[in-house]
């Protein structure tokens, strides 16, 4: 893996803190994990049961991992395979890893990770409230 800037992770969907990816992928392995929101939108995608961000005015909302620092390279090449994304070939990945901004719950705006939508179409549905634990 070439080497990446160590940026907190923002997750949005299933990797979200009581969601069925966190326990495997990021409990245990975090410095500080708050509230906080990016600009998109979410959609959900009913047969797969996961969502996804795109660009856009909206807001989403979702939680900022810190990663730690000794487990950052394994944590984040783990999250890169299970969003399916390949830095070295980013045309056939399902989502692109991009730096963005986020706005954690005190109002502190950092530059995070985020998986944005790889796709053409846009499939599944809008989720309005931008918040993927509230779609229900």
């Amino acid at each position: 893996m070439t080497r990446v800037e160590k940026l907190p992770v923002f997750v949005y969907g299933t990797l979200r803190r009581g969601q069925k990816n966190y326990p495997r992928y990021l409990q245990g392995r975090t410095l500080r994990e708050c509230s906080a929101t990016v600009s998109g939108h979410l959609y959900f995608v009913d047969d797969g049961g996961y969502p996804y961000l795109t660009s856009g005015k909206g807001k989403v909302f979702g939680e900022m991992m810190e990663l730690l620092p000794e487990q950052y390279e394994e944590v984040l090449r783990k999250l890169d395979e299970l969003e399916e994304y390949d830095p070295r070939d980013e045309k056939h990945s399902a989502y692109l890893r991009r730096r963005t901004e986020a706005v954690l719950e005190d109002g502190e705006r950092i530059t995070v990770w985020a998986y944005y939508w790889n796709c053409p179409e846009i499939s599944g549905r809008r989720i309005r409230s931008g918040d993927f634990t509230m779609q229900y």
